[in-house]
């Protein structure tokens, strides 16, 4: 077995313990079972289930495994209990590594072309189309939101609508940083109130890149700014790697599933390269 699956397969159970997870009596795959085939399909697979599925049933990776409904359905009614694995995660890896830099930025999830969005089932509405400022094109889908250290360990994760503006992730997320962390952001995230907000209530340092007509723009912290904020370039182009050409989803909660799935995977990734 990989040893990025291996590892991620003991965190999880260990996780699962921790949250007091118990499976049903009746069922012959385990919950840490379905969320690492989940996790080996993000890795290697594209996040491709059916390929995971029987690349575990070739190699008999484990004692029992599901169909791919079966699996599907199992992975659903596990996807509640997902978005609370990842603090978890946060604790253990500032337990192997120490991090008071940190990154804000967001990524375009876009579900389909652009000239297929006024027909998309996916997700319906103008609500779900975006802009991406860097390429001066639109988009059709989601905006994720993440916050990485500067060792690409992503710490916290939002999912909103294309339309939601970036500034709004400073808002929305819980920022559980560490007191006298620096949090580096790009120019959508100028908010004054919200920066001293930060820096009085939480002790969040906010480097942002300005504009030059910007009331606080100083040259020698914008140098700081940038250079903070490439390290988010490197985790983006890392997820680009796991993401196939067209993330495949019949619903928006299942697109969304697979888009947490290539987060852990990178996660776990990490993870497994300093244990």
């Amino acid at each position: 077995m990989n040893w990025t699956v291996l590892v991620a397969f003991c965190i999880i159970d260990d996780l699962l313990k921790a949250l007091g997870h118990k499976d049903d009596p009746q069922s012959k795959t385990p919950a840490s079972v379905v969320l690492t085939i989940w996790v080996l399909a993000a890795v290697f697979f594209s996040g491709k289930h059916k390929h995971a599925l029987a690349y575990c049933q070739e190699h008999a990776l484990f004692s029992f495994i599901p169909s791919r409904s079966r699996f599907c359905h199992r992975l659903h009614s596990l996807s509640h209990g997902i978005p609370h694995l990842l603090p978890l995660c946060q604790s253990l890896w500032q337990h192997l590594s120490s991090a008071q830099h940190y990154v804000l930025d967001t990524f375009p999830l876009p579900v389909c072309e652009n000239i297929r969005a006024p027909r998309c089932r996916l997700a319906p509405g103008l609500t779900y189309r975006g802009y991406i400022p860097s390429k001066r094109v639109y988009f059709h889908g989601l905006k994720l939101h993440l916050v990485c250290t500067d060792q690409q360990f992503i710490t916290e994760v939002l999912c909103t609508p294309g339309s939601v503006a970036d500034v709004q992730g400073l808002y929305l997320m819980p920022l559980n940083l560490p007191e006298g962390s620096e949090l580096y952001v790009d120019r959508g995230y100028t908010d004054y109130l919200a920066e001293d907000e930060l820096q009085r209530g939480e002790g969040i340092r906010l480097r942002a890149v300005r504009k030059r007509n910007s009331k606080r723009y100083q040259q020698t912290s914008q140098w700081i700014a940038l250079q903070g904020r490439r390290i988010i370039e490197s985790v983006g182009s890392a997820l680009t790697e796991l993401f196939p050409k067209r993330i495949h989803a019949t619903t928006l909660k299942g697109f969304v599933l697979k888009v947490w799935g290539f987060i852990f995977a990178h996660n776990f990734k990490r993870l497994a390269s300093v244990l």
